[in-house]
Parts: structure tokens; sequence; C-alpha cells
């Protein structure tokens, strides 16, 4: 079954992990993670609609100069990025750089540019579509890409010490 096509929570179970794993052996795992974690400490947990946009949001990683969001593209080439995701992304820029890396899992090849760059490309190549809940969003197809692909090296992990 598409990635597309499958439950919200089922969705949400591997949601950003090839990407955020992609990014990391492109820093050779001098990353640190951001983002949310998906299980709560207390058990209990939070819910995404009580947070701010900013919050539901927070970058995936942070290397020595930027934070990154991780996004992957499937089998359609196209990056589907929502209005308000950008907008709290921007949001961010006031701690530092905000980079938008995307994974193109079916090619093992990767895309980043700052979010900005990102917004413009989506701003003058995108259609514009919104999702079944009606949240608006962006759909970028990969030959509008604003940097070129790049092969995601084949490194290991570390092993911890």
């Amino acid at each position: 079954m598409s990635f597309h096509n499958q439950s919200f929570n089922n969705r949400l179970a591997t949601m950003g992990d090839p990407a955020e794993e992609a990014c990391d052996k492109v820093y050779d795992y001098k990353t640190h993670d951001l983002g949310l974690n998906r299980v709560w400490k207390n058990g209990v947990g939070l819910y995404m609609v009580e947070m701010t946009a900013a919050m539901r949001y927070t970058p995936d990683r942070m290397v020595r100069d930027r934070n990154i969001e991780c996004m992957g593209i499937g089998r359609d080439r196209t990056l589907k990025i929502k209005h308000e995701k950008i907008a709290a992304l921007r949001c961010w820029e006031h701690v530092g750089p905000i980079d938008l890396f995307v994974f193109d899992k079916p090619n093992d090849t990767y895309y980043q540019a700052s979010i900005e760059t990102w917004h413009n490309a989506c701003v003058n190549f995108a259609n514009l579509d919104a999702f079944h809940d009606g949240k608006t969003y962006f759909g970028l197809h990969r030959d509008n890409f604003p940097s070129e692909a790049k092969v995601v090296p084949d490194v290991e992990a570390p092993t911890p010490i």
C-alpha cells in the first residue's frame, strides 16, 4: 500500500525516519536530534493540536551551523509541504539558518537548500492543493527542486561507546 494511502497512525510511526537517517549519513552522524519524540517520557503524551505550529514543526536535526527539517518524496517525485509548515520553519530562522533536506528514497539521493529557497521554488513552480483535513500544501515536483540531487553516502552509524 502506498504511503499516502495508509492510516495517519501508520504514517506517523515512520514519517520522516528514512529522511532523517539519510541526513545523518550525509553529515557522517555528526547530528543532534531535535524534533518531536513519538513516545512521551510520562507515557501520557501531548497532543499535536495543543501545540503551536512552531512547536509541532521543530526541525529534525541540528548540525554545527544550522537546523535541518527532513522530508521525503515517493514514487510520484513530488514534495508535499504544508503552507503552515513553511511558515513555522521560517519562525525558526530567528534561532539560526534552517535548511530543508528532501530525501528521494527510490533513488537514494537528496536535495538540500535553505527553507527560504524552497519557499521561493514553491511559490514559483508548485501546484497548490489540500489534504483531506483541509490543510493546504505546495506540491513541488522534483524537476523544480532548487538544488541538484546528491547521492547519500554509504556510511555506517558509529558504534556507541
